[in-house]
């Protein structure tokens, strides 16, 4: 069997989660002659990707200031005998991905930024050797800004669910109130996969979405307009909307946001309503009931009001 059950704990409203604290910058001397050492100096942004900006920036000028003394050192011969090529951004690529990753994980970004900050320059270099007209590269950001709009201020990236995930949630709804009308909001519902699904399941429930990101919720309110249902999505932040009136509240997030949603739920919802993570448990809360839709789905972890 399973283990079915999580930490318990209490959450505590007035904790801040480690990694939104902001790091420090300082340079310092070292005690050995010669040498010095970096560290973080000032208050870091608090958002990532300024973060990130920072520490790539921040790694180029470093091998801008360290590239022409090596070039010209007494060393170079040495080095060019054994094929190196001093003079080709390619050499200087491998000393600036151990410059970023050392930088990132020195002030814990996520283990998913330093993976970006690896892959970051070597897209770029690529992307200048295969010299893409610029109509690929305004198309590409313009797609990219319609699907992922806010991530960097909602911390929720785009997840598509599993039709084993509406299955269960189908399931699950059934057993919690029979043939009983619900009112239930999809919040972050991107394509709109489980509220058609749900809404065409259950017609005498009210299924919603809401979605930030322009480009699924266009898709999603075509979706509703040709298929005929009832549902309805609206372009917004779930944080504006009032959760007093709902049975059961869906979620697909990320674990960065889910302590500020499960405050929400327990500020707004009522007793005997039904809030459902979708792969990410609230941290340091027992999850009432856990569901596995299947072995290649992510689990649904079900919380009691």
């Amino acid at each position: 069997m399973r283990d079915h059950k999580l930490l318990a704990g209490t959450l505590r409203q007035d904790s801040i989660p480690q990694r939104f604290l902001s790091p420090k910058l300082t340079l310092e001397k070292s005690n050995m002659p010669g040498l010095s050492r970096f560290r973080f100096y000032g208050s870091l942004p608090s958002k990532l990707w300024l973060q990130a900006l920072l520490i790539q920036c921040l790694s180029v000028l470093l091998i801008a200031v360290i590239a022409p003394g090596v070039i010209n050192s007494v060393f170079a011969f040495e080095l060019r005998s054994l094929g190196l090529k001093l003079d080709s951004v390619w050499f200087w690529l491998i000393p600036h991905i151990l410059l970023v990753s050392a930088f990132s994980r020195k002030v814990n970004m996520p283990v998913w930024w330093r993976w970006i900050h690896i892959a970051f320059p070597i897209a770029v270099l690529v992307m200048q050797q295969i010299a893409l007209p610029a109509m690929v590269y305004l198309s590409g950001f313009v797609i990219t800004l319609a699907l992922y709009w806010s991530v960097h201020n909602t911390r929720v990236p785009f997840y598509p669910s599993f039709p084993a995930t509406w299955r269960a949630m189908h399931q699950l709804l059934e057993q919690h109130a029979g043939e009983q009308s619900l009112r239930v909001l999809d919040i972050g519902s991107g394509l709109g996969d489980v509220s058609l699904f749900l809404s065409k399941q259950r017609p005498q429930d009210q299924i919603d979405g809401i979605e930030i990101a322009p480009l699924p919720w266009l898709v999603s309110a075509i979706r509703a307009t040709f298929s005929g249902s009832r549902t309805h999505f609206g372009l917004g932040d779930y944080r504006q909307t009032d959760f007093a009136q709902l049975d059961v509240v869906f979620a697909y997030l990320s674990p960065a946001v889910m302590a500020d949603v499960w405050q929400k739920v327990c500020s707004e919802m009522r007793p005997g309503s039904l809030f459902v993570s979708s792969e990410f448990p609230v941290a340091d809360v027992t999850a009432s009931r856990i569901i596995y839709p299947s072995p290649n789905s992510p689990a649904l972890y079900v919380y009691s009001l």
